[in-house]
């Protein structure tokens, strides 16, 4: 690299410093006076109230030099990329400030980055190719590069978006990665100079955002930087051929992957919404083990850093150790949150087969309610009525039933089952019968096991018992005949 050259990445990073140190007060004025604001409750990890528009300021100090340097020289294919990167760019940066402002849900900035991420592919950056890991050609990925390209840059926005939780965390990761992926550009200068120019403005920005935060990036700052370096990783990447090479955007973004990766499998696991919120990220996790705030940013910029350092290395490297090497950062990985109590590898696993266990009854449950209700339709006296309902109870296994109907002729309980065992260790469940204009027709009360580990798909047996009781009392309607009941004594 000359002088030269190094003397205008210097003027670029400056220019893009200064400028966001120019306008990120400004954006933290414009927020207090739009409410676009961060109130200290419930999972945030400060006090107090924090504008969070720092995402214009970072975007800005980014756009526009970088936008200049567009203009000079002769224009070319990469200028013609990153303008595509620009535009898609700004797409998500207003999804980002919209959400700021008013709340655009998780859906609707989904479908923003859906799109943001096709004109991405559509403007040419792809993802066409996989380097296969244990040697020969790669794989041509033909019509599945259009899903890789645009899954690849909505986990790395998100997965940017969601360590944004922590003053200075998301701001500091986009610097570390930037500078990976300047190195990763070799001599590709226009790319080398978007980096720089990116960490120029998240080090100004940073410098309102360190703890205790003056103001945030917002979704408008995260979605933004997360896009951004996630359609610039794979022009990064055009000229890999390398697994090892290949693989270091994957591990450049290790801390951001590693976070959303387990946040998905925990939210999934625990029948949350994925796009939902907790206090469980890494960051979190670290505050509840007593540090302060920027001891927590200092032990995730040493990981950040740790991270980048590995990257690098595989950039130099023309082993056969990839696949290897792979492993032990996988390794370092799980050991980590193994450390932060993320995995109880018995009690997880433990917990693995029973929620499987659980899957699979529940499933025959609902084909058992399906059946029950197929049969009991069909059912043309009370008599196969109630051996349907058999059918259905001892399946669920319940060891006592009875049903009380309140219709003239009919002798109490008009229903019993009875498995032999005692009730005194039984759970009771109990619940009216209505018909279906609310008309109130009895009782039903079921007796279950304590010590079972299966009372699954309740409300799905109570509708079904409830309705197709209903239905059948009211295809058979009182009052009976003299000489007969309408409903037989139990």
């Amino acid at each position: 690299m000359t002088v030269r050259l190094i003397y205008y990445f210097i003027s670029y990073f400056a220019a893009a410093l200064v400028l966001a140190l120019v306008l990120t007060p400004a954006m933290r004025t414009l927020g207090f006076k739009l409410g676009a604001v961060d109130r200290g409750e419930g999972r945030r990890t400060h006090t107090g109230v924090v504008p969070r528009l720092g995402g214009i300021a970072i975007f800005l100090a980014f756009a526009v030099p970088f936008g200049f340097s567009l203009t000079r020289g002769d224009w070319d294919s990469f200028h013609g990329s990153m303008l595509g990167v620009l535009i898609a760019s700004a797409i998500v940066l207003f999804i980002g400030i919209y959400d700021d402002l008013r709340g655009a849900g998780v859906r609707n900035k989904l479908l923003a980055e859906v799109a943001a991420a096709g004109i991405i592919y559509a403007w040419g950056i792809r993802i066409d190719v996989i380097t296969n890991p244990f040697g020969g050609g790669p794989y041509t990925l033909g019509w599945l590069s259009l899903p890789a390209t645009v899954l690849w840059i909505i986990i790395i926005t998100n997965g940017i978006n969601l360590i944004d939780g922590l003053d200075g965390l998301a701001a500091g990761t986009g610097i570390f990665i930037s500078v990976t992926f300047f190195v990763l550009a070799g001599s590709d200068f226009h790319l080398q100079l978007a980096y720089v120019i990116l960490a120029g403005s998240l080090a100004g920005f940073l410098r309102y955002n360190f703890p205790p935060a003056s103001i945030f990036m917002g979704d408008s700052g995260s979605l933004f930087l997360g896009f951004l370096l996630g359609a610039t990783s794979i022009l990064s990447s055009y000229k890999a051929t390398t697994f090892a090479t290949v693989m270091i955007p994957i591990i450049a973004f290790g801390l951001p992957l590693t976070d959303m990766f387990y946040a998905v499998l925990r939210r999934y696991y625990r029948g949350m919404p994925l796009g939902g919120a907790d206090k469980e990220h890494i960051h979190h996790k670290l505050l509840e083990k007593g540090l302060s705030k920027k001891k927590v940013l200092m032990v995730l910029y040493s990981v950040n850093i740790a991270v980048m350092l590995g990257a690098l290395l595989l950039i130099g490297k023309k082993t056969s150790m990839d696949i290897l090497g792979l492993v032990l950062i996988v390794g370092a990985a799980v050991f980590g949150l193994r450390l932060l109590g993320y995995i109880k590898f018995m009690p997880f696993m433990k917990d693995l087969f029973r929620s499987h266990a659980v899957n699979r009854k529940r499933k025959y449950f609902n084909y058992v309610i399906a059946r029950f209700r197929q049969e009991a339709a069909r059912s043309d006296t009370i008599d196969d009525l109630w051996a349907r309902l058999s059918e259905l109870v001892k399946e669920y296994g319940f060891s006592y039933v009875e049903i009380y109907l309140d219709i003239p002729s009919v002798k109490n309980p008009a229903y019993v089952f009875s498995d032999g065992e005692a009730r005194s260790d039984s759970m009771m469940l109990s619940f009216p019968i209505f018909d279906t204009d609310k008309r109130y027709l009895g009782d039903a009360c079921i007796f279950k096991k304590a010590d079972d580990d299966y009372f699954l798909c309740t409300a799905e047996m109570v509708r079904a018992i409830t309705e197709e009781v209903s239905r059948f009392v009211e295809k058979h309607p009182s009052p009976a005949p003299k000489d007969r009941q309408f409903l037989p004594s139990a």
